[in-house]
């Protein structure tokens, strides 16, 4: 009977992080509905949900660090979508889109790779090497750009950004096709079993003869790039770059997004199902910071005081559990 309970209770926990964060899109949905009629419209839910998009791949990359354990982090996406942003707008002036992407998601892969082999087999803090990182990728934009924006966004990318097919995002679609194939990987792979069981308990993995250095380098590669991919619609978004640092104010939500839909900051728990409805809530609250004109300095002091406050809650809770 208290096995049956305990179990029951595990339940409701799992399912009551997850539904968290939707909760918290449908008050924050029905508060923007009382400042400003319309808020609440189908139009302006498909505005949200493209706006979110870019941020919830950015957040699908950054699950995969953060459930391979070591508390591993990567502070680095936001630089490596704001580096996509300006190379891409400069490579499209010469190359194909098929070509352009390619590269891109060569320069996501390597510095993911970077990033893992920094921190799992040098041994550098993840925040550390992250963190230089995204030094290394601002100082690569403006070598290669020579300090100056070049180029602007295509059609293409446009479409993907900011289009619809049937009333639907064409973003959200990509975002949710994200979502399915990363599921699959986690779920019905080998290496997403790994991924669980070097996150929750990387000893046993290890006396198991799994590498958990690989496990957490891959992971750290599917990060970079799926970051550089958010790079693109943000390209297409934007339109034109107009700096070097464009999506560094994701790098906050995308790891606030991850820990607030469930995901254990400490590995091995958790999923994408909750972070869809955090990055949903995140990106209703920008736009609140938008409706009352807040700056783009108080934004990130805000993010910043958030994140604080959501690792306090959930780190204290798994101690308290364990």
């Amino acid at each position: 009977m208290k096995l049956e309970w305990n179990k029951l209770k595990q339940t409701f926990q799992v399912k009551g992080k997850i539904l968290l964060p939707f909760g918290l899109v449908i008050i924050l949905l029905l508060i923007g509905q009382a400042f400003s009629p319309g808020f609440f419209s189908l139009s302006h839910l498909a505005h949200i949900v493209t706006l979110a998009a870019p941020l919830g791949i950015m957040a699908v990359g950054q699950t995969f660090v953060i459930l391979s354990g070591k508390e591993d982090v990567d502070f680095s996406s936001g630089a490596n979508a704001s580096l996509t942003i300006v190379l891409a707008a400069l490579l499209l002036q010469r190359y194909s889109h098929g070509i352009t992407t390619l590269i891109i998601l060569a320069v996501g892969l390597i510095s993911g790779l970077l990033n893992g082999i920094g921190v799992r087999v040098i041994g550098i803090p993840p925040l550390i090497m992250t963190f230089c990182s995204s030094m290394l990728l601002y100082g690569v934009g403006q070598a290669i750009t020579r300090g100056m924006s070049i180029g602007t966004s295509t059609p293409i990318l446009t479409f993907m950004a900011l289009g619809r097919i049937a009333g639907i995002p064409v973003a959200f679609l990509i975002w949710m096709g994200i979502i399915i194939l990363s599921a699959v990987i986690l779920h019905k792979t080998t290496y997403g079993r790994w991924l669980y069981a070097a996150g929750s308990n990387p000893t046993a993995t290890h006396l198991a003869g799994i590498s958990n250095k690989v496990v957490g380098i891959v992971a750290y590669a599917l990060s970079g790039v799926l970051s550089s991919f958010a790079g693109l619609l943000y390209l297409g978004r934007f339109s034109i770059p107009s700096g070097f640092k464009m999506a560094e104010i994701y790098t906050l939500p995308c790891i606030m997004a991850v820990i607030l839909g469930g995901t254990n900051f400490f590995g091995g728990e958790g999923g994408f199902t909750g972070s869809i409805g955090s990055v949903l809530a995140l990106t209703i609250l920008d736009s609140f910071f938008t409706i009352f004109n807040i700056s783009q300095a108080w934004r990130t002091v805000m993010y910043g005081l958030l994140l604080v406050v959501i690792l306090i809650f959930f780190v204290r809770r798994e101690k308290l559990r364990i």
